[in-house]
């Protein structure tokens, strides 16, 4: 077990099962307050679920120090093309025998309830995961605090978990053109042409928009309904929140 030799053995058997078989993976891009949060909520999992989930972010050389503090797997990789990085996040958890990947933008905080809901529909047989439901915050701002919801006729990528049997169709590249725009439709093309079971689990999944997003809260604040924020704020440890209202 190869990914045994980057995290301290006193960390790993402070857990009382390692879930070896489900990874986590972002990619990122010059927010490091955004990316702590997100590794804050990596630790928040593990604790809760008492399990060791394996987790990975490729992004610029600085953040390192902010993985490491977390106990997250860091790759430096340059930003162009995007896809590159999320195909480089692939190929690392294939390494590690990793037999599902979930994949979260550094901006995604996830509830624990979230993750055993996907783990319980992999372990029903099914090889694709996703939801319809999603929350979006505003972390900075005049709007700061509000949070709405999208209810979605399809699923996206933001919280899909794909397994194994699918991505060795695609050598686990979901990605096979060099893009930094239009990506969630490659990867839905390349994954839909061989799943065979799909689930759809709904929970708290929250996209937290800061000014360094390529799309404002106010995109999202102007057309869905408002929903109180404690529905985020009450799935997140007390060092995620602090992290949370600081950024």
């Amino acid at each position: 077990m190869a990914w045994i030799r980057y995290f301290p053995f006193d960390l790993l058997y402070n857990f009382k099962t390692f879930n070896l078989n489900t990874g986590i993976i972002t990619i990122s891009h010059n927010r490091p307050s955004v990316l702590r949060l997100w590794c804050c909520q990596i630790k928040r999992l593990r604790e809760e679920l008492e399990t060791y989930i394996p987790a990975v972010v490729v992004s610029d050389e600085a953040d390192e120090s902010i993985c490491n503090e977390y106990h997250v797997f860091h790759i430096t990789q340059q930003n162009n093309p995007v896809t590159e990085k999320f195909n480089r996040a692939f190929k690392y958890m294939q390494s590690q025998g990793i037999n599902a990947v979930m994949t979260l933008g550094s901006d995604d905080i996830i509830s624990t309830e979230y993750v055993r809901k996907t783990l319980a529909e992999l372990n029903n047989g099914a090889d694709y995961v996703g939801t319809r439901v999603f929350y979006f915050y505003c972390g900075q701002g005049l709007d700061r605090g509000k949070m709405v919801k999208l209810d979605s006729p399809q699923t996206k990528g933001i919280g899909r978990t794909v397994t194994k049997a699918i991505l060795d169709q695609c050598d686990w590249r979901l990605w096979n053109k060099p893009k930094n725009w239009g990506m969630d439709a490659i990867a839905t093309k390349n994954i839909v042409k061989y799943a065979k079971k799909k689930a759809i689990i709904e929970d708290i999944i929250v996209d937290v928009k800061t000014r360094v997003n390529l799309n404002s809260f106010k995109i999202w604040g102007q057309r869905l309904p408002q929903v109180p924020p404690e529905t985020f704020y009450n799935i997140l440890s007390e060092e995620e929140k602090q992290i949370l209202f600081a950024l």
